[in-house]
């Protein structure tokens, strides 16, 4: 094999490996949030006298409606994780890791439609207030559209793999 060819795969698997530690610690920092921010809270509201059994279920329904953007962002990055395991392997055409990729852009998608219309819209019903909300932020429609992306990326992967595991047969 060309020695160009050879350094750049084998960047590729250093790059692959970083990038999982780096999903691993992700992964560890947005589960610390989800604790400090939700866990915590949740027990509090659970163990407090000031609150009735209507207040603690409401708060309770607040809490867990606003982190499932945060489990959905963590299902993606735990997709990329497996993906980036086997990419640092040097298996580059792995269907298996193609298709964790789409479904990590899948879980980003579903994490940005939750955060821009699931959370906004649930919480005011959980509040009793009704209506409907939508949380249109720069922000989140750049992630979105980077998440659609990286579910099209997978999808693609797939199919290239797809081919060569046919060409491969041919031959």
């Amino acid at each position: 094999m060309n020695s160009s060819i050879e350094k750049n795969l084998s960047k590729a698997q250093t790059l692959a490996k970083s990038a999982q530690v780096f999903a691993i610690l992700a992964l560890a920092f947005i589960g610390l949030a989800i604790l400090s921010n939700t866990g915590i809270p949740l027990l509090r509201v659970l163990t407090e006298d000031a609150f009735s059994w209507t207040q603690r279920i409401n708060e309770s329904g607040l809490l867990l409606v606003q982190i499932l953007p945060a489990i959905l962002l963590c299902a993606s990055i735990k997709q990329l994780s497996k993906a980036l395991h086997t990419y640092s392997d040097g298996d580059f055409f792995s269907h298996q890791a193609s298709k964790q990729v789409a479904r990590a852009g899948d879980y980003a998608v579903e994490a940005m439609v939750a955060a821009m219309l699931i959370v906004p819209n649930l919480s005011l019903w959980i509040a009793h207030e009704g209506g409907f909300d939508v949380r249109i932020e720069n922000e989140f429609i750049g992630m979105l559209a980077f998440a659609i992306f990286i579910a099209a990326v997978g999808r693609i992967l797939a199919a290239a793999a797809t081919l060569k595991q046919e060409n491969e047969s041919f031959i």
